[in-house]
């Protein structure tokens, strides 16, 4: 993993691994407390980003495309395939499911482009919130979430999903976080209905560590579904 990245490289981790455990709920819990160290850790100090975005006199929606027909939330389980962020230019039309690692770290994209979703959560539409991850950039490359400390609240995000419904997300606030405490539980916890975080790094390069100090974290929560 180079320098850049969005995650820590193997040798640079400072946490612990976690130990197994027997139920999905504390499994998850704990593989989580490492990725929060390794790959997307932040804080309990959190600091509201304040960047570009906030030039803009307006939000950006997503549109429904005519003839479409509109499907009620929650939805049931359906793996995401693509994602579009029109505030920021971003369309993928495949994403990557992230799992675990050997030692229960998450695993992370290959690349600079590519969108993951942390498959062992929940899915987008369900109950619960839908975690993805890109880089900031890797190996001298923009990554796919490199700009969305430029997100606003009221900007939507758009989900399709492998059964052919898609979701609108709004976006709620976009936080930035140090990596030295990370909010699991407002990240990774459980929910009324259906939301959505996007995560990256942000904030300084540290060239001793050489990696970014915090995390840009993105909360969102589901408005509206449709299929076709």
């Amino acid at each position: 993993m180079t320098a850049s990245g969005t995650l820590e490289r193997e040798t640079e981790r400072t946490g612990s691994h976690p130990g197994r455990v027997t139920t999905v709920t504390g499994r998850i819990a704990s593989v989580l407390t490492t990725l929060i160290v390794v790959v997307l850790a932040g804080a309990a100090l959190f600091a509201v980003v304040s960047g570009s975005s906030s030039a803009r006199t307006s939000t950006t929606t997503v549109p429904v495309p005519a003839g479409a027909s509109t499907v009620t939330l929650p939805v049931a389980s359906s793996a995401p395939t693509g994602i579009e962020i029109p505030a920021i230019g971003l369309t993928r039309s495949s994403i990557m499911q992230l799992g675990y690692n050997e030692d229960l770290s998450l695993q992370v994209p290959p690349d600079a482009a590519t969108v993951g979703w942390f498959s062992r959560g929940a899915a987008p539409g369900t109950n619960g919130p839908a975690v993805f991850a890109s880089h900031i950039n890797y190996g001298g490359k923009k990554g796919g979430f490199a700009d969305i400390a430029q997100l606003a609240a009221g900007d939507e995000v758009l989900v399709h999903r492998a059964d052919g419904t898609s979701v609108v997300f709004v976006v709620d606030r976009v936080e930035r976080a140090s990596k030295k405490a990370f909010p699991t539980a407002q990240v990774y916890g459980p929910t009324t209905g259906s939301e959505i975080r996007l995560i990256t790094c942000g904030g300084t390069f540290d060239p001793a560590t050489r990696n970014y100090e915090d995390n840009v974290i993105v909360f969102g929560r589901a408005t509206r579904a449709y299929h076709g």
